[in-house]
């Protein structure tokens, strides 16, 4: 996983823009529009919503003006402007699919997971093929518990992307959020032969083969979690449960211990259960 910064972000969000269009449109910008996408590839917001608002001024209908000014103030944290304006966006252009896509990202996150769903699913009406419109749109589905949903919109974003890891790592989650472990497990494989390298793909695969008692395979993953320094400190507290099922006590109560020390709030549980009373 990595991060962008707010320029390469707002870069890419412009690019998004440019190529999804349900059919071809050609968007008109104004000078100022122009300037307050310099503006914030220079990270200097202030200067940027000063452009756009400059662009309304001019042009109460400019929709990218809108979108541009709603993304600053989303960097700003001021979301409910940002929402605003996204909104203002596709009233004036309903066809805008940016528009509906920059806003129910800013509503997830916000939390308003339902009208998030709601513009995610105006993008996908517009745009059939935009992958991220079926990944987003899964992420609020799965926040409100709709699990069959947020899979069946995740089998659509890997059937476009299927090299995606993150994607395999969601879905894995939902699937075993309602009970599905051996899909779960499915899933995390596949995250896994794509990137190996991915620590916590092993332990939460580790977690579930522990749910199923595969307690070696349990073991396994999470001694390849640490080796791959997972950032998951109850790694240790559960490698020390399944090793009990191998009949591994001595590694067992060492790896209590070591989550102890870590500050895993259930390690002394285990270890007055397990580990005849050892501190």
């Amino acid at each position: 996983m990595y991060s962008l910064n707010k320029p390469a972000f707002f870069t890419i969000v412009v690019l998004l823009l440019v190529f999804s269009c349900k059919q071809k449109v050609v968007y008109k910008t104004s000078n100022t529009d122009i300037n307050g996408f310099n503006y914030a590839l220079s990270a200097d917001f202030i200067q940027s919503k000063t452009e756009y608002k400059k662009s309304i001024n001019g042009n109460s209908k400019d929709a990218i003006a809108y979108y541009g000014l709603g993304y600053n103030y989303f960097y700003s944290g001021n979301i409910d402007s940002a929402i605003l304006c996204f909104g203002k966006s596709v009233e004036i252009n309903p066809d805008f699919v940016m528009g509906f896509y920059a806003k129910g990202e800013v509503e997830t996150a916000s939390g308003d997971f339902k009208s998030a769903i709601d513009d995610f699913t105006k993008v996908i009406d517009l745009k059939n093929d935009f992958a991220y419109a079926y990944y987003h749109r899964a992420t609020a589905f799965a926040n409100i518990g709709l699990h069959d949903k947020a899979i069946s919109d995740m089998d659509s974003f890997i059937k476009m992307l299927p090299n995606i890891p993150i994607a395999y790592y969601a879905r894995a989650a939902y699937k075993s959020n309602k009970g599905d472990l051996k899909g779960a497990i499915d899933d995390y494989s596949k995250l896994l032969q794509i990137n190996p390298n991915y620590s916590n793909g092993y332990y939460y695969r580790g977690i579930i083969y522990g749910r199923i008692k595969e307690y070696q395979l349990a073991v396994n993953d999470l001694t390849q979690a640490i080796s791959l320094n997972t950032d998951i400190r109850e790694v240790y507290l559960y490698r020390g449960i399944y090793e009990f099922g191998i009949n591994q006590k001595e590694k067992a109560c060492d790896d209590l211990n070591k989550a102890k020390s870590l500050g895993v709030e259930k390690a002394d549980e285990y270890i007055a259960k397990y580990c005849n009373s050892q501190k």
